[in-house]
């Protein structure tokens, strides 16, 4: 009796069926596998979102919040402990950052020093004045003229 005669047993044709039914599949889940590994090698995707002005105007009101109180309750030395804590960091970095700060901490405490209440609301005013400038002067575009004729 030689080999290729005989046919399989039923359990061998039972394998033989789902390594026929498996094969493809895995030979598919491989290409998939591999296409969605090769399109992962541009550069990720980082979509741009708007920053929200929220957040941002209730940590300044936050900050002049606390400086106000600390000026009220232990004079120029606390405002100036307030501003030194929230502008630690450019206090730390040195140079011209360091510099900024110091005129942002000592600024408003030096005017309010010599002119009193008015003084300080005076540095603020300086200080923002890009912001009161945008905020509450009615900006109209001018109006584009026609052009005169040349028969006058």
């Amino acid at each position: 009796m030689s080999g290729a005669n005989v046919s399989p047993s039923g359990r061998n044709k039972e394998l033989m069926s789902r390594n026929q039914l498996l094969a493809p599949l895995l030979l598919v889940l491989l290409i998939l596998g591999c296409g969605l590994s090769f399109g992962d090698t541009s550069a990720p995707y980082h979509p741009r979102r708007k920053q929200s002005t929220h957040q941002k105007l209730v940590h300044q009101g936050a900050w002049a919040g606390a400086g106000f109180a600390a000026g009220h309750f232990a004079g120029p030395a606390g405002s100036a402990t307030v501003g030194a804590a929230r502008y630690r960091r450019d206090l730390k970095a040195g140079g011209r950052r360091r510099t900024h700060a110091m005129v942002k901490i000592g600024g408003p405490i030096a005017a309010g020093a010599v002119a009193g209440p008015a003084g300080s609301a005076g540095f603020a005013a300086v200080e923002h004045r890009k912001w009161i400038k945008r905020h509450l002067f009615h900006h109209e575009p001018q109006r584009r003229q026609g052009r005169k004729s040349l028969k006058s």
